[in-house]
């Protein structure tokens, strides 16, 4: 090991130690299992030493040998700290001036070696390019930055980019999965107005896919849970038809759930709420159950807006009392009489 790589070692180990002093063994201890000669460990201890991190205790003196140790020794933990902050201090002036380094003033200096790596490899590429000009997918700018395409997603990296304010500025795409949906055969893909279903769930979705050419929509698309708010911006690339009106609309649980899940493509792609369906499910009574979802004030009165008045006062006091309709109440045949309807292609439909 380097000189730089054992004394990091030490000090992250000494950080931690909640004792005021120290015995040389326990020191040496640390560095047990590292190919580490006497020599170099002697010589990162007189570097902390100098560093007035590590005082000995003259009464327990020195080991004799060469270099000399001491047998014990005070642990000065404001030293410590002033030497993690220099080298902070030291870094940040020399790195690229969008880098900004001080939430790790605040932080162990464990975190910040392991970050330090991918913030010079930062470092370089902005030195290298400057900050990015044009916005690209995920995997291809963590490649960039570190040359590993999964450390923004899978490595911790978005997390280090927010640390350093970068992650707006490295104009990063999302990348979304790619939406499950089955075509409509039925009808023409050169219609100026097309309706397309979103479904929460699978029984559900089967179901309106048994008779999806007898129905009004383009496409039936399965929503799974919260998946359908990031994934539905797939949709274009998927279906790249030109000079088309898309209007979406969703049918999912009335439960508090499904409600914000709604609300949530609403605010974000605009998609309308499937009231038919919902006044269909509102006809039959609530059952007890899903009693630990989060409950939201405004996506329950972006619901009742949608709703007719009876049936949106019906909703809010079945989810007050505790209480949910799944989808799944509808069969099959009623799916398909209520997807049948005209309503779908009426474009003032709310």
């Amino acid at each position: 090991m380097e000189s730089e790589d054992i004394r990091r070692q030490l000090l992250s180990h000494i950080q931690s130690y909640k004792k005021s002093t120290i015995l040389l063994e326990e020191l040496a201890a640390f560095m047990s299992g590292h190919d580490i000669n006497y020599p170099s460990f002697a010589e990162t201890i007189l570097q902390l030493e100098e560093m007035q991190i590590l005082v000995g205790v003259k009464a327990h003196g020195r080991n004799g040998k060469r270099p000399a140790l001491a047998y014990q020794y005070k642990i000065r933990r404001v030293f410590m700290r002033q030497g993690h902050l220099q080298r902070i201090q030291q870094h940040s002036a020399q790195f690229h001036p969008s880098i900004n380094l001080d939430w790790y003033y605040g932080q162990s200096e464990d975190t910040w070696n392991k970050d330090l790596t991918y913030i010079e490899r930062i470092h370089h590429f902005l030195a290298m390019h400057g900050l990015p000009v044009s916005e690209v997918p995920a995997p291809e700018r963590s490649y960039q930055l570190t040359g590993d395409e999964k450390w923004i997603t899978d490595g911790g990296g978005r997390v280090v980019l927010e640390r350093l304010g970068l992650w707006s500025k490295m104009l990063i795409k999302p990348v979304s999965d790619p939406l499950m949906w089955a075509f409509n055969p039925s009808l023409e893909t050169s219609q100026s107005y097309q309706s397309h279903l979103i479904i929460e769930n699978k029984t559900t979705f089967q179901a309106l896919l048994t008779g999806l050419s007898t129905l009004p929509f383009s496409t039936l698309i399965f929503g799974s849970g919260w998946k359908i708010v990031g994934n539905l911006e797939m949709f274009h690339l998927q279906y790249p038809v030109q000079d088309v009106q898309h209007t979406f609309y969703y049918f999912g649980d009335l439960d508090w759930e499904g409600i914000r899940i709604w609300h949530a493509l609403q605010v974000k792609h605009m998609v309308k709420l499937a009231v038919e369906f919902y006044l269909a499910c509102l006809e039959h009574k609530g059952v007890p159950g899903k009693q630990n979802q989060i409950r939201s004030e405004a996506d329950l009165a972006a619901c009742r807006t949608v709703l007719p008045e009876a049936a949106g006062e019906q909703l809010e006091n079945m989810l007050r009392n505790g209480q949910y309709i799944p989808q799944e109440v509808l069969g099959r045949e009623q799916l398909l009489a209520i997807g049948r309807l005209g309503v779908w292609n009426r474009r003032t439909q709310v």
